[in-house]
């Protein structure tokens, strides 16, 4: 259900395009409420990582540059970009901004060790 002002955003947009039926509902969908989810990516693909991945992630999600998750984890940061390539593939994040707010929101269960 749309908020109060979500739904008076949406009467504007109507009021603006002078109630016409040319303008497109699915913008107007946009304007009452979003469409996608608060947090990016999908905690199931948390039970796919390896250890590895998940050390990395920690750390991508206390905001660590390769270089220093490298070292912290004894790796080369080729290393480093292969297991965030492999992980943000994993748990559905498209960029290293979604992966540290993924691994944020997430930390409990990326601490987990791996069933």
């Amino acid at each position: 259900m749309p908020s109060r002002a979500s739904a008076q955003k949406a009467e504007t947009v109507r009021a603006l395009s002078g109630n016409h039926t040319g303008i497109d509902d699915v913008l107007v969908q946009g304007v009452e409420g979003p469409t996608r989810p608060l947090t990016p990516g999908d905690p199931s693909g948390i039970s796919h990582l390896t250890p590895r991945e998940r050390q990395a992630l920690i750390l991508l999600g206390q905001s660590a540059p390769n270089r220093a998750i490298g070292r912290q984890l004894a790796i080369t940061e080729r290393t480093v970009k292969a297991h965030l390539a492999n992980l943000m593939m994993k748990v559905g994040v498209s960029t290293r901004i979604e992966a540290a707010i993924f691994a944020y929101v997430h930390h409990h269960a990326i601490r987990r060790p791996a069933a």
